[in-house]
């Protein structure tokens, strides 16, 4: 790939990023993506990207990659039996991350458009490529495992649900300056204590 066509791709992830997370997914055309890019030729997005959908796969790929890589040193550090709140840690933390930085804090904000499609088992079948993610659900599962299989499922869900959209609802607060009623730390404390709570709810 010559340097102008990595230059024209790399610019045309960054303009749709940045257009899925303030003006949202579904309000965003191809054409906004090539126009926002500079591109004349219409086709730009689907040469590198084949489609909307590529394009924004492309940006889940690029931001787990760094999420696997945080998670994966969490993992190694990890010693015995471990928590359910322990086992949310490891789910929120990395994400809580994110927040400091811009591109974080779009990547939050997409994550929360997209994530209540997903349907329970997808939750199951992440790719192998992703292991740490892959071990995190699994722990996650684990911790509350003497429930029947189809509240697991359920409950699983909607911890990963209820965190990824206070996620993004901060990442929105925080990218319009917003007042916020909490530190950093303390809201990150209390969306892992809120989504284990949600886990272990008595049933």
């Amino acid at each position: 790939m010559s340097t102008g066509e990595l230059s024209t791709k790399q610019k045309l992830l960054e303009v749709a990023e940045e257009l899925f997370a303030t003006k949202g997914i579904e309000a965003t055309l191809v054409g906004d993506i090539v126009s926002g890019a500079g591109q004349r030729n219409p086709s730009a997005l689907r040469y590198h990207f084949g489609s909307r959908e590529g394009i924004l796969q492309a940006i889940r790929e690029k931001y787990l990659v760094q999420l696997e890589s945080r998670r994966t040193v969490m993992l190694a550090n990890w010693q015995g039996d471990v928590t359910p709140r322990e086992c949310v840690e490891l789910i929120v933390a990395p994400l809580g991350e994110m927040l400091t930085s811009e591109a974080g804090r779009r990547y939050l904000r997409i994550l929360g458009q997209t994530i209540y499609q997903l349907e329970p088992e997808q939750i199951d079948q992440v790719p192998p490529k992703y292991p740490s993610l892959v071990r995190s659900i699994e722990l996650l599962r684990e911790s509350i495992g003497h429930l029947p299989g189809p509240l697991v499922d359920e409950r699983v869900r909607g911890a990963i649900l209820l965190a990824t959209a206070m996620l993004a609802v901060r990442a929105r607060d925080l990218t319009g300056r917003r007042r916020l009623p909490l530190s950093a730390a303390d809201f990150q404390v209390n969306v892992i204590d809120m989504t284990t709570a949600a886990l272990t709810a008595n049933s």
